[in-house]
């Protein structure tokens, strides 16, 4: 028995650990997916009635469905797009030496030290119409003012300009730990050859980087995918549910018409798509890194 012990030894200190996490997980999806197969509504008082799945063909039917998840993949596209080239040129800046540049880090890790809550209704106060900062930036340069989250044109890009300013420095600290491990042997041969900074990025530092940037990217796009307390804190949704991702609509299902079975279904459906992508994804990764030789 002590030498089963003695061999497996992580094993037993990491068991406790690993049972919990597994049944923080497995137990919430479970419940999920339990209630999404009755049809549970607070206003009928008819209690947790089982339909054995009639809600599904129910939801993929409903054109307002449809509509939030095309609303969730633009707004997911856009901010992880985003983050991933910016948080990368910032990185590639601060990966080099030169005076102040702790503070610059300091400064650009800022906003990720901040709660989206307040991060959102700061960012009303800038977009506001008459008043905000913004638009009396462009009225003293000579633009039209902009209507921003008020209208549905430019609702989803400027609530994804607000989660990548926010959100970016996860980027740009992953991004700086892959630069970091890099070897320096290659980009030493590159500059001998000859090669440009830029071919070297692309020829060198890039490839090396796809482990990396594959892996910040999923964890990028599976978060803003499932992003709720922003967007519900600027807009809820509006207008006219132009910003009502997935996650809006199946809360606004759950708690503003308390069906709660309906709810769990586009909850359900939601982590299936998630973890189909992340599971794409993460092929690519394997097959861009075995051909880079990773």
């Amino acid at each position: 028995m002590n030498n089963f012990v003695n061999k497996h030894i992580k094993w037993v200190f990491s068991l406790p650990a690993l049972i919990f996490m597994m049944a923080m997980i497995a137990v919430p999806i479970a419940m999920t997916f339990l209630f999404s197969l009755s049809d549970w509504n607070l206003l009928t008082g008819n209690g947790m009635l089982f339909n054995w799945g009639k809600n599904y063909p129910d939801v993929l039917a409903s054109r307002e469905f449809w509509q939030s998840l095309g609303i969730t993949f633009y707004y997911t596209a856009i901010a992880t797009v985003a983050e991933m080239l910016l948080g990368l040129a910032i990185a590639l800046v601060l990966n080099k030496d030169f005076r102040g540049k702790n503070g610059v880090k300091a400064v650009v890790l800022l906003p990720y030290m901040m709660a989206p809550v307040a991060v959102g209704l700061m960012w009303m106060l800038f977009y506001e119409p008459s008043s905000g900062l913004l638009n009396y930036i462009f009225t003293t340069v000579g633009l039209p003012r902009s209507a921003f989250v008020s209208a549905k044109q430019t609702v989803i890009p400027a609530i994804a300009a607000v989660e990548t300013w926010q959100m970016t420095p996860m980027v740009v600290i992953v991004c700086l730990a892959g630069l970091s491990s890099l070897p320096a042997d290659p980009m030493e041969a590159a500059r001998v050859d000859g090669a440009t900074p830029i071919q070297t990025f692309f020829q060198v530092t890039l490839p090396l980087l796809t482990q990396t940037l594959f892996s910040i990217g999923l964890l990028r796009f599976i978060d803003v995918f499932k992003s709720f307390d922003l967007i519900y804190a600027m807009t809820k949704g509006g207008p006219a549910n132009a910003s009502r991702t997935l996650n809006l609509f199946a809360y606004e299902t759950a708690f503003s018409y308390y069906k709660f079975g309906l709810s769990s279904t586009m909850l359900m459906i939601l982590f299936v798509i998630v973890l189909l992508l992340s599971v794409l994804v993460m092929k690519i990764q394997r097959k861009l890194v075995a051909y880079y030789g990773g």
